[in-house]
């Protein structure tokens, strides 16, 4: 009997340990903001590689430079993909990263 409780408890154990890996059990809580240059705000769709972060690729498209704060950024970055986080970037997907002019 206590090989079965064992076993059922070693289950469950990975059962919520591969949840927590694919899933994740912290819910980030999103601001919807609106935002009135939406409609305006130029885009370009990116696939998202290995290692790549929304700094990253910004930083990649403008030769290094930010051109906004980065809370501007983000906040463009999710009104161009709602219900994304912009701190979990998926590998291999594509996502719309705002375009800035150059100063």
């Amino acid at each position: 009997m206590k090989k079965v409780v064992t076993l059922l408890i070693f289950i469950a154990i990975c059962a919520i340990a591969y949840h927590d890996v694919t899933d994740g059990t912290i819910h980030t809580i999103r601001a919807e903001k609106t935002n009135k240059r939406t409609n305006e705000l130029p885009y370009r769709e990116i696939t998202v590689q290995r290692g790549d972060t929304l700094l990253s690729i910004i930083e990649r498209e403008m030769n290094g430079k930010l051109p906004v704060p980065i809370d501007q950024l983000i906040t463009d970055f999710q009104a161009l993909n709602p219900h994304v986080n912009a701190h979990s970037l998926q590998a291999g997907k594509t996502y719309r990263i705002p375009l800035y002019k150059q100063k």
